[in-house]
C-alpha cells in the first residue's frame, strides 16, 4: 500500500490506526487526552481545586525527590496552600536549567540520564528535548513518559479550539530538517504525517520556487481548508503572494505559532488567506501553553499541563493589563520539574471574567514576547529566522554554545556570534551550523563565525539574537 494514501482514509479510521500506534510503542495519548478534555469542562472553582491538587502533588515529589529542590531546604507548612508554597521557590533560569542539568532529573531517572548528550533504550521513555526559545541561550530538559502523552494532549485541545481537531486534514507549514538536508523523511514520520491529516510543507525551504511549490501544494488540496504554521514562514509565504499578484489559497483557519503574532501579521494573514487566525503559545522546553479560542479575547492557558505567573521586575504579581516577566510551573512533568521558569518572554492576563466560549482556564490578554527579525537571501527573499534557533538550539545543540546571535550585514553576508562553553568538537559543530544555514540562505551565502566574550545589547538595552541590518525597519 502506498504510505501517502493513508491520508485519504476517513477521519475515524486514520484516528483508530493513530492511538493504536501509540498504544502499541508504549504511549498513553488517548488517555491523557482524556483527562485534558475532562478539565475543559470544569467550573471555575472545581478547576482552582483541580490546580491546587496537581500542583501540590507536584512541589511535594520536587523538594522531595529531586535534588536541585532538595538543596533548598524548602518544606510545605501545615494547611499551606500549593501557590502560597510556590511562591517561596526561586526563579528557575535558562542558566539554572544548563548548569544544574543533572540535578534536576528526578533521583529516579538520574542514574540514566547523566547529561543532555545520551537517549532512551527503550522506544517510548523519557526523551531530552533540545531548545535555543528565542533568547539565542541553547539548553536541554527532559520530557518523562507521562509529559510527553500530556505535550501531544496539549496539541490536540490546540487543534481543537483552532477549528480542526484531531483527524482534520490541514496544511502543516514547518520546519523539516530531513527534507532539507536528506531530500526525504523517515518512513515513521510520513506514516504519523498521513495518520494526522497533515500535509506537510517545509518552511525550512524558502526560495521562490519553494514558495510557488507550496502555493501549488495548497491548490492541489481545494478540501484542505485549515493550517497550522511557523508564523514568519506564513507570513513570508503570504508576503510571495501578494509580491506575485497570484490568487490567494483559501484557508478558513490558521493555527500561528513559534513567534510572537504582531497585529500586522494577524492582519497580514487574515487578508491573504481570509483565514481566522488563532496564536498558539509554547515552547520546545514546556509543548504548548495557551492558545486562543474562538472568542478571540485572549489565550487560555492549558491548566491541566500548566501554570503561569506574571510577574515584574521585583517578583511581585502583575494586575490584568500589566506586562509582565512570564513564569511557567509544568505540572505534568515528575521527571524533570521546571517550576517557576522564566522563558524569557513577556505576557499580559486578560481582565477577569469568563469567556464566551464557557472555559474556565485563565486567560492570557496576549504575548509580548521577542519577535525576530525577518532575514534576506541574496535574490532578495525575506524568509522566516526559525530554522536559525531550530539548527543552533535543536538540531545542532552539542551543548558547546552558552550563548549566540545572528546578524544580517548585506546581502548575502551574515554573522554568527557565538560564546563557546566547551571547545571539544566546537570547529566541527559551526562547521555543521554554517552549511546548515547555507542550506536555506543559498549556498553563495557568506557565513562568518565570530567568537566573543558577550552578546552586545541593542540601542534600547535589550539583546536581540536576530539581527537585519539591511532591513530599512530594523532598529
Amino acid at each position: 500500500m502506498n504510505i501517502d494514501s493513508i491520508a485519504g482514509f476517513p477521519a475515524p479510521v486514520r484516528l483508530v490506526a493513530y492511538f493504536g500506534l501509540q498504544e502499541l510503542i508504549g504511549a498513553r495519548i488517548r488517555r491523557a487526552w482524556a483527562d485534558v478534555d475532562a478539565w475543559t469542562r470544569l467550573g471555575p472553582v472545581e478547576l482552582e481545586r483541580a490546580i491546587e491538587r496537581r500542583m501540590g502533588a507536584l512541589l511535594d515529589h520536587a523538594v522531595a525527590n529531586v535534588e536541585h529542590y532538595r538543596s533548598l531546604g524548602l518544606r510545605r507548612c501545615p494547611a499551606e496552600s500549593s501557590g502560597a508554597f510556590l511562591a517561596r521557590f526561586p526563579v528557575l533560569t535558562r542558566a539554572a536549567v544548563r548548569e544544574r542539568f543533572a540535578a534536576l532529573v528526578a533521583d529516579p531517572l538520574r542514574a540514566e540520564i547523566p547529561s543532555p548528550e545520551v537517549a532512551s533504550g527503550r522506544r517510548y521513555d523519557w526523551l531530552v528535548i533540545k531548545s535555543s526559545g528565542s533568547t539565542g541561550t541553547p539548553i536541554a530538559v527532559v520530557y518523562d513518559r507521562a509529559f510527553r502523552d500530556a505535550a501531544r494532549a496539549g496539541r490536540v485541545l490546540s487543534q481543537r479550539m483552532c477549528g480542526f481537531p484531531l483527524g482534520t486534514r490541514y496544511f502543516r507549514l514547518w520546519g523539516s530538517e530531513e527534507d532539507l538536508l536528506l531530500h526525504a523523511e523517515q518512513l515513521d514520520r510520513r506514516v504519523l504525517h498521513n495518520l494526522l491529516g497533515e500535509v506537510p510543507m517545509n518552511a525550512f525551504r524558502t526560495r521562490d520556487v519553494d514558495f510557488a511549490g507550496h502555493v501549488e501544494t495548497m491548490r492541489r488540496h481545494p478540501g484542505v481548508r485549515h493550517m497550522m504554521a511557523w508564523v514568519d514562514a506564513a507570513v513570508s509565504l503570504a508576503g510571495y503572494i501578494g509580491d506575485h499578484h497570484l490568487e490567494p489559497p483559501t484557508v478558513r483557519t490558521i493555527m500561528a505559532c513559534s513567534s510572537t503574532v504582531t497585529p500586522q501579521w494577524r492582519r497580514q494573514l487574515a487578508q491573504t488567506f481570509r483565514a481566522e487566525v488563532f496564536d498558539k503559545y509554547g515552547s520546545r522546553e514546556c509543548g504548548d501553553l495557551a492558545c486562543e479560542c474562538t472568542a478571540h479575547q485572549g489565550l487560555h492557558v492549558f491548566s491541566p499541563n500548566a501554570f503561569i505567573e506574571v510577574v515584574d521586575d521585583d517578583g511581585r504579581p502583575c494586575a490584568p493589563g500589566e506586562t509582565g516577566r512570564l513564569l511557567v510551573t509544568i505540572l505534568a512533568n515528575r521527571g524533570f520539574p521546571l517550576i517557576r521558569y522564566e522563558l524569557g518572554d513577556l505576557g499580559v492576563w486578560a481582565e477577569p471574567g469568563a469567556c464566551p466560549c464557557g472555559m474556565a482556564f485563565p486567560r492570557l490578554a496576549r504575548i509580548d514576547g521577542r519577535t525576530d527579525d525577518m532575514l534576506t537571501t541574496a535574490a532578495g527573499t525575506r524568509v522566516s529566522s526559525v530554522f536559525v534557533r531550530y539548527f543552533v538550539g535543536v538540531s545542532l545543540n552539542h551543548q558547546l554554545i552558552r550563548e549566540w546571535q545572528f546578524e544580517q550585514t548585506a546581502p548575502g553576508r551574515f554573522t554568527f556570534r557565538y560564546i563557546p562553553m566547551s571547545e571539544a568538537g566546537l570547529a566541527d559543530n559551526l562547521e555543521a551550523i554554517a552549511a546548515s544555514f547555507r542550506a536555506v540562505l543559498g549556498a553563495s551565502a557568506d557565513i562568518r563565525c565570530e567568537r566573543v566574550a558577550e552578546i552586545p545589547p541593542s540601542a534600547s538595552g535589550k539583546v536581540r539574537w536576530i539581527i537585519n541590518r539591511t532591513d530599512p525597519a530594523a532598529e
